[in-house]
């Protein structure tokens, strides 16, 4: 009588069927470990935003405590300030037209002029949980507008440049100060 072999140990996996399912399983691990990547770096982005925004928001406040007569108020002149909003992409651009962008507006040098006080955060870097740092550049366009009915309206842009992953990103704030009209 021939002899029959079983296609199947009734009592378990045969090995290929155990080495296709530890297959399947490292497949799915992979994926799930790029997602998790994925997802450290999106927080460490939102992180980063976040970051921006505070700095950003740190700044209009503390110009809400200057008077309206503070030289850091002067009224900005340039290309920037014909382009408060940045329409024209320019602190996201390179070279000379980054350059006199942010060479018009006031800056930290601006803040921290002798004889005035700044209130805000000092130093625009933080450090992440992996120790490394970014660094905040904070900038700002006045704008005076004289309404018909007298007082001067101040309209201030802050701006928050950093680098996030070899891009240049910015945040803008926009704030405004009003000096009521004289009697």
């Amino acid at each position: 009588m021939p002899r029959r072999f079983a296609s199947r140990s009734p009592n378990g996996f045969t090995t290929i069927e155990s080495m296709i399912a530890a297959v399947v399983f490292l497949v799915g691990l992979a994926g799930l470990l790029g997602a998790l990547v994925q997802a450290r770096n999106a927080t460490g982005q939102a992180r980063r935003l976040m970051q921006a925004t505070d700095v950003a928001n740190d700044l209009a406040e503390q110009m809400q405590l200057w008077d309206l007569k503070d030289p850091r108020l002067a009224e900005t002149t340039g290309p920037c300030a014909m382009d408060p909003l940045d329409n024209g992409g320019a602190l996201s651009s390179t070279g000379a037209t980054f350059t006199n962008y942010v060479s018009c507006m006031h800056n930290e040098t601006t803040l921290k002029q002798p004889n005035t006080r700044f209130g805000g955060l000092q130093e625009p870097v933080f450090v992440d949980e992996l120790g490394i740092p970014t660094r905040y550049d904070r900038y700002y366009i006045v704008r005076a507008l004289n309404p018909n009915k007298g007082g001067r309206r101040l309209h201030i842009w802050v701006k928050v440049v950093y680098m996030d992953a070899g891009v240049r990103r910015h945040v803008t704030a926009h704030t405004i100060r009003i000096e009521p009209r004289s009697m």
